[in-house]
């Protein structure tokens, strides 16, 4: 099994700041729920998915534990390294144990305890409540991140036109852009819409969980940017 690791922004914890990481927690996803009660009665009005049709979920928390045992002056060093580079900033995190997928946040370094070999830093962040995918289908596959669990192989790039596609969706609602070689138009769900030649995107098209069958008709190509996103 690979060292367990973190990489925040472009550097790793432990390549780049000799951290040794003990834990890597992400706070249970909250929703936002709006529940009226019905004045009089035992009865409640939920209206947690009216305004967009989905349940929205508040930001979440995570914590990373992290020790060094270089030494104590070394420690102070690393830690104020860290802190120079990260700290009250947004920026991704990716963990190895989970390296297909990564986290966008605000940074912020908690506390730093010294221990006789050097110090226990703890780095928190408030994050969006949906992991990303690393890559979107506008990038070029690397199969060292890939998932061989729940990865999901995206090619939708360069499609000729008439054609279909399927999208997998993962859990968050997204609207995916469109980038059309020439004006063409797009079935989804028995409904059709035009596009303009460029980026464009279709406020009606929502790809959730599940298949999405796109069909294009017209000429030229189209590429779809998509980036999946689960909690």
């Amino acid at each position: 099994m690979s060292i367990f690791d973190v990489t925040i922004g472009a550097k790793s914890l432990t390549n780049d700041f000799d951290f040794i990481v003990s834990e890597f927690y992400v706070s249970p996803p909250e929703p936002y729920l709006v529940i009226i009660p019905v004045t009089g009665t035992s009865d409640v009005i939920d209206m947690t998915e009216s305004l967009s049709g989905d349940i929205e979920y508040k930001q979440r928390k995570i914590s990373i534990k992290t020790a060094f045992a270089k030494g104590k002056n070394k420690a102070y060093s690393q830690y104020s390294k860290l802190a120079n580079y990260c700290h009250g900033r947004k920026m991704p995190i990716v963990c190895n144990r989970d390296s297909g997928f990564y986290w966008n946040g605000r940074i912020n370094l908690d506390s730093f305890e010294k221990t006789f070999y050097g110090g226990t830093p703890i780095i928190s962040a408030i994050v969006d409540p949906y992991k990303y995918e690393i890559q979107s289908s506008m990038d070029q596959w690397i199969w060292d991140s890939f998932s061989f669990e729940d990865g999901t192989i995206r090619n939708y790039y360069n499609i000729a036109v008439p054609g279909t596609i399927t999208i997998i969706g993962r859990r968050k609602r997204v609207c995916p852009k469109f980038i059309c070689s020439g004006a063409m138009t797009v079935t989804y769900l028995g409904n059709s819409y035009n596009l303009a030649t460029g980026e464009s995107i279709v406020p009606d098209i929502f790809l959730g969980e599940g298949s999405h069958v796109l069909t294009f008709s017209g000429s030229g190509t189209v590429s779809v940017d998509y980036r999946g996103a689960s909690l």
